[in-house]
């Protein structure tokens, strides 16, 4: 079992459990041991407000193109289905 060195801060720690949760979201997708998803659920935020976070700490988004050949294959998948549900129910 390997172990993960995580600090907080004395602020993070006087501001409470959002505080603490953030900054540890933060250290493990930093450190490539959360995904973003994972990492932003920690710090209970939305998709918007973990990436604000991760540029206000400058922490780089980790996005590959893996990532991207995925979210492509998603979108078509997605759209795909909305083709033929507009299609199905298409009113002339």
């Amino acid at each position: 079992m390997s172990s993960i060195n995580v600090q907080l801060s004395p602020d993070s720690i006087s501001q409470g459990e959002q505080a603490i949760r953030q900054e540890i979201a933060l250290q493990l997708y930093n450190q490539n041991i959360f995904t973003f998803g994972q990492a932003r659920r920690l710090a209970n935020l939305s998709v918007w407000e973990f990436q604000q976070l991760l540029g206000q700490q400058k922490i780089p988004r980790h996005y590959t193109q893996m990532d991207l050949a995925d979210d492509i294959e998603s979108l078509k998948q997605v759209l795909g289905s909305c083709d033929s549900y507009l299609q199905r129910y298409a009113f002339d």
